[in-house]
């Protein structure tokens, strides 16, 4: 409990960052690593909500060109024998402040003496959901955007607390089976459901920092005169508001090198009658479910994501659903990719003047040809179609057809 109060003050925070990222050790202690992003973007989009619109895609005909869609810089210090840090900034070409942390925590791995492995993480990290994003600095490696569900992690989701974990490993025992529970224990993440009611899902690779706020449309709900007026334009959706503790709970199974199942609980406890500064506290809660098959060279990814959010005594609020299927393969002398996302959003308040309702899907076809060790190129074609009312409230139209054709140059160091 005092960790989590510790994590939520900005003072604190920042001598916690910066003890993980080797201040108080020697610098040959610090491993660092990283990624810059460059690409070409050509797309067909009518107004992104990255430029305050209802769009989907990251990129519209105003911001398209060549961008910097990601640098990462991540540090790895060992503190102690069984103990490590992680300090993760990244930066890119659409946001205010440029450069930001994105996660930094601290791991405790003692050493087991069964097949039983605990471990301890404490700090400010992604809530471990992601099948696609195991990249720096949580970045995807087979595409260049995310699916709907990852894009939505990325964007409002980050856990600030405690994480346990508990694996029986199979292989101590000689058997093909793990299983491993998680439980985790957080505070903040209270305006996280804002922008999935305002705004809805997105496909794209954005990450949010810590400290960036986010932009929503001009809806007429929270304008000075309308229904919800306290509520600010301008979110900081990973702020602390109600002083509750929220948690997520899972489970996971893997069998023999090839399957691996899990289960997730998520739920930020938050009390969706509080306001503080602009900004609503939401009750964010869901369900999610992962699968990842390998079979010879072929690559099967899925995820499931149920769940709802509201604000106020449902004066704005909405179910969700999401899933994504994706299949991977080499290709000559690179790696094929192709995910389908399905994605929808239910209105569930009682403002009939601010319909949030949406209904979506998407293809993504990938190519992704590693040039040398450190240099890879990606080439991704994407196409989105997408139904939201709101969208005639701000002159867009209602429903889209949004295509973006974009080329990655990435170099790991």
């Amino acid at each position: 409990m005092r960790l989590m109060n510790c994590l939520s003050q900005p003072v604190v925070f920042s001598t916690f960052a910066a003890c993980i990222a080797g201040a108080s050790l020697p610098a040959h202690a610090v491993d660092w690593s990283g990624m810059f992003d460059i690409r070409g973007v050509s797309t067909q989009t009518e107004h992104s909500w990255t430029r305050e619109g209802l769009g989907k895609l990251r990129y519209d005909a105003s911001n398209a060109g060549i961008r910097l869609g990601q640098a990462i810089l991540r540090g790895d210090a060992d503190i102690a024998d069984t103990v490590s840090g992680v300090l993760i900034l990244s930066a890119a070409d659409d946001r205010g402040a440029v450069l930001d942390v994105t996660e930094a925590w601290l791991r405790w791995n003692p050493i087991p003496s069964g097949p039983w492995k605990a471990g301890v993480k404490a700090g400010v990290f992604f809530p471990a959901l992601s099948l696609e994003n195991d990249g720096p600095g949580w970045t995807p490696t087979r595409t260049i955007s995310s699916s709907a569900i990852n894009s939505w992690i990325g964007e409002e989701l980050r856990t600030r607390g405690l994480e346990l974990n508990l694996v029986k490993r199979g292989r101590v025992t000689g058997e093909p089976h793990d299983i491993g529970f998680s439980a985790t224990l957080f505070n903040g993440n209270d305006a996280a459901g804002t922008l999935m009611t305002w705004r809805g899902w997105s496909i794209s690779d954005r990450i949010t920092g810590l400290r960036e706020p986010l932009r929503l449309p001009d809806l007429p709900v929270y304008r000075p005169s309308g229904e919800i007026s306290l509520q600010s334009r301008t979110i900081h959706p990973f702020r602390e508001i109600d002083g509750r503790l929220g948690y997520q709970l899972g489970a996971q199974y893997s069998y023999g090198g090839w399957l691996d199942l899990s289960a997730k609980h998520y739920d930020n406890r938050a009390n969706p009658l509080i306001v503080d500064a602009g900004q609503y506290s939401w009750r964010t809660r869901f369900q999610h479910f992962s699968a990842r098959a390998r079979a010879q060279e072929w690559e099967l990814l899925f995820q499931l994501m149920n769940g709802s959010t509201v604000m106020g005594p449902r004066a704005a609020g909405v179910d969700l659903r999401a899933w994504y299927l994706l299949v991977s393969h080499p290709a000559g002398s690179g790696k094929l990719t192709v995910r389908y996302d399905n994605f929808l959003t239910r209105e569930d308040d009682a403002v009939p003047s601010d319909p949030n309702g949406e209904h979506g899907h998407s293809l993504a076809l990938a190519y992704a040809h590693k040039l040398t060790p450190a240099w890879t190129l990606v080439l991704e074609a994407l196409a989105v179609r997408s139904d939201r009312a709101a969208r005639a409230i701000i002159g867009d139209t209602p429903h889209q057809y949004e295509r973006n054709l974009t080329a990655a140059l990435r170099w790991r160091f």
